[in-house]
């Protein structure tokens, strides 16, 4: 059986400590490695990491190295947000697998990197174009958080119309209904609006409805 180093990071000390998010990557991870014939060695927990302060990782990474196992997270964006911090990390001598897109090689990982980093930087000029607009208007912007709310729903808008094409060319190969749309969105890695999490049917439905 080969061995594996599950990795999993969660963002806040709260959510460290309850669990919120940890347990949906654990899930994740050992189903995957249970299906895949890995024996899930050690894990390492990374809580309230920063960009330059990663060492959990790099303490999964050691352990990889020295007793030859591979890397195992339940999703690229787990390992890092940006294409700088990513192509470090599958350029090393540690083999990775991200378990929602397990045949993905380095080369896709790295471009898959990139996709998600420039839907996150737009999702951001977005939501600032949108804010300040509405300041140069005289709105007093709330804590309730509408305005943001109205700024994510345009990108939202903005990221079906950059979909739609596809969209389209699915149809035309007979590929429609919203379980066949996220099976195959999934299976060529296509980012969601949110970044690298798989697409369900719901979600693919609520894509379509903005495209109407």
């Amino acid at each position: 059986m080969k061995q594996a180093v599950a990795y999993y990071r969660v963002s806040t000390n709260r959510q460290g400590k309850s669990g919120l998010g940890l347990e949906a990557q654990q899930l994740a991870v050992k189903n995957y490695c249970r299906l895949n014939d890995y024996d899930v060695t050690s894990e390492v927990v990374e809580v309230k990491s920063t960009r330059r302060c990663r060492i959990g990782l790099l303490q999964a990474l050691e352990l990889c190295k020295k007793n030859h196992s591979v890397l195992v997270v339940a999703r690229l964006d787990r390992l890092g947000r940006d294409v700088e911090q990513i192509a470090k990390i599958v350029k090393s001598n540690v083999e990775i697998i991200v378990t929602d897109n397990p045949h993905a090689n380095r080369f896709t990982l790295h471009i898959l990197a990139a996709v998600a980093e420039d839907q996150r930087q737009r999702i951001s000029e977005t939501t600032k174009d949108a804010l300040d607009a509405a300041k140069r208007r005289g709105v007093v912007l709330g804590k309730n958080g509408k305005k943001l709310s109205e700024a994510n729903k345009k990108a939202a808008e903005e990221f079906a119309q950059r979909l739609s094409p596809l969209l389209k060319r699915l149809k035309h190969q007979g590929i429609s209904t919203v379980r066949a749309v996220s099976q195959e969105l999934n299976k060529q890695g296509v980012p969601t609006f949110r970044g690298l999490g798989r697409w369900h049917p719901s979600t693919v439905g609520n894509l379509m409805n903005r495209l109407k």
